[in-house]
């Protein structure tokens, strides 16, 4: 019989612990919130204690096996084969794929895209606002009702905490499916698409960071940005040295090819901040990695997230930053 499952990670631990450190059969690693700026705010802390949410993916059903379906797709059908998919994009001899091994990886990443926290929580506070109107509504009015998409909702003896909460949960199996339902569609688009491209960057004190939303998403046309366009470059850290991306409009004869760069400085040191700034702009509540790089990056956050001023050219930011010890 199937465990029911209370805490359940929307970032996988088998991804997280390529940026950690081992202790026994343990992984432990270093976090600092997104909104912190002072180094005495990382903390370390056991990879299982990170990056989860309880029942986040748990489904209405009166069998453990009903509740656990998408917890496990997740874990057996995705998470089992991850350590030979970064086996694969960390090997820089392996240049040849097979199809099943691009769908594996395509459908890793796109998986991981949408079963983070972030499309659940826009929903939860777009519905906070809602019934906060609504219940301001009711209460001018002195009614303990309101219509909503066609049906007569009661708000009887509730706050609006209360009733925000309640409907949340009864309607978050429902939103969960429907993220799963759209990875699956876009891992279709992305498969007959995609390019699998690995950048390396070398440099002893150079580390990509990670997030609670690792999988950053960026089209060449953002005022038409859409999360499900198949024109959307999606990047992935992997671990501290390696980044992943998937590129739109590859060739048909070179779709099983994986496409590899080494970065050396200063082009390394560059690659550097821009994806770890990407990852603090993507996440929701923290940024992982080792304890070096988190303090690495808050070393050059003011000087990297500042606007560029007037007259002000990309080699006078690099020879700031330069000089805070990059």
């Amino acid at each position: 019989m199937a465990d029911l499952v209370k805490r359940q990670h929307y970032v996988p631990r088998t991804y997280l612990k390529h940026f950690s450190v081992q202790s026994g059969d343990k992984y432990f690693i270093d976090a600092l919130p997104t909104e912190a700026t002072e180094t005495d705010k990382i903390f370390n802390s056991n990879i299982t204690n990170v990056a989860f949410e309880r029942h986040l993916y748990t489904l209405p059903g009166e069998t453990i096996e009903q509740q656990m379906a998408v917890e496990k797709l997740y874990s057996e059908e995705l998470e089992v084969h991850y350590d030979s998919i970064y086996d694969i994009l960390t090997d820089p001899t392996k240049t040849e794929i097979t199809s099943e091994e691009r769908e594996l990886i395509i459908s890793t990443v796109v998986t991981m895209y949408y079963r983070t926290t972030k499309w659940v929580n826009a929903s939860r506070d777009l519905m906070g606002r809602v019934f906060e109107s609504a219940f301001q509504l009711c209460e001018q009015k002195g009614v303990d009702y309101f219509n909503f998409e066609d049906e007569k909702i009661s708000i009887a003896g509730k706050t609006l905490q209360e009733f925000t909460r309640e409907f949340n949960k009864e309607r978050q199996p429902g939103m969960i499916l429907i993220q799963l339902e759209t990875a699956f569609k876009l891992i279709a688009l992305r498969v007959l698409n995609d390019s699998i491209c690995v950048n390396k960057i070398e440099g002893e004190n150079l580390e990509f960071i990670t997030s609670d939303n690792p999988v950053v998403a960026n089209n060449n046309n953002p005022e038409r940005f859409a999360p499900f366009d198949p024109t959307n470059v999606l990047e992935l850290p992997i671990d501290s040295k390696h980044n992943l991306m998937l590129l739109p409009e590859c060739p048909k004869e070179l779709r099983n090819k994986i496409f590899r760069r080494t970065s050396k400085a200063p082009f390394s040191e560059i690659e550097k901040l821009t994806t770890n700034y990407s990852q603090m702009q993507n996440s929701e509540k923290f940024m992982f990695g080792s304890k070096k790089a988190l303090e690495s990056y808050l070393a050059t956050k003011q000087e990297s997230e500042r606007p560029i001023k007037d007259g002000e050219s990309t080699a006078d930011i690099f020879k700031k930053l330069k000089e805070l010890g990059l």
